[in-house]
């Protein structure tokens, strides 16, 4: 007996520098994509919550780090998702980012040369808050001046004063014009896969007020999907589903996401009524 336990000891001693080395190394690759940033082959993509909005996932929510806004912490959460992250693996790394703390930040110019070299807009392109205000307010027909233009990877609404940011949400709103990322969509993510979600092409919305979850619920469905890519986010979909309800031509469309049999990046859409993208795309 004593010789079997010495050599099982011996066999410990052995084994154990391997598994800590193999455990190191599966912990630098996680942090690694961490780093990297999930959801996309770009540097810095995107990605977004399991908040199924209509459908709240079960169990206690997943926090991000404290010092990242809720919504890139919601459009990474989704992402995992559909990485197939387990929830242990998604609170690992929210400790990781909680530990690291915010990236240093990059000047504008750096941000926008970046951003630009990638193919990208960064936010530092985008005019602020108050500039939005001026650039949507309505002209002589009561629409504002601006049209819808294809910038680098995304369909963005362009105004003489600049670009409006696609989640701009007050001065946006104001002016008709409602944008967010889909949710829900780590859910659904067969049918996102086989929907087509590059910028411009239309997307279908049905309302379900019977949805035991939220009697304003929006269904998102790509362009002849039968099944739902996602979900219109609950607060947008309280204002949208009142104009849905009451009659209103809505058009929506995607303006950032891949194309079928890609989910690298979550859609971002677009509503707005008919008389508006008819304006946003005139010649």
């Amino acid at each position: 007996m004593d010789r079997l336990t010495a050599e099982f000891a011996a066999e410990v001693e052995r084994e154990t520098p391997r598994l800590m080395a193999e455990a190191e190394r599966d912990a630098v690759r996680l942090l690694a994509e961490v780093d990297a940033e999930p959801g996309t082959p770009t540097p810095e993509p995107d990605a977004a919550e399991p908040d199924r909005e209509s459908e709240p996932p079960a169990g206690a929510p997943l926090a991000g780090p404290s010092w990242m806004p809720a919504d890139e912490w919601a459009d990474r959460l989704d992402a995992y998702r559909r990485q197939g992250r387990t929830d242990a693996d998604i609170r690992e790394v929210a400790a990781h980012l909680e530990r690291r703390g915010p990236r240093k930040p990059r000047s504008a110019g750096e941000s926008a040369a970046r951003a630009a070299s990638l193919g990208m807009v960064s936010r530092a392109e985008y005019l602020g808050p108050e500039e939005e205000v001026r650039a949507l307010g309505p002209g002589p027909d009561g629409l504002p001046d601006a049209r819808l233009e294809r910038v680098r990877d995304l369909l963005l609404v362009v105004t003489p004063h600049g670009w409006i940011n696609p989640r701009s949400r007050t001065a946006a709103s104001r002016a008709g014009l409602w944008s967010f990322a889909l949710r829900g969509g780590g859910y659904h993510a067969s049918a996102l896969k086989r929907g087509d979600f590059r910028p411009g092409a239309e997307v279908r919305l049905v309302r379900e007020p019977d949805n035991p979850h939220d009697p304003n619920a929006i269904a998102v469905y790509a362009a002849g999907a039968r099944d739902p890519s996602g979900y219109v986010p609950r607060g947008y979909a309280k204002r949208l589903a009142k104009l849905i309800d009451g009659g209103a031509d809505l058009v929506a469309l995607s303006v950032r996401g891949p194309g079928r049999g890609s989910d690298s990046t979550t859609p971002h859409l677009l509503i707005c009524e008919r008389r508006l993208y008819e304006h946003l795309t005139r010649e």
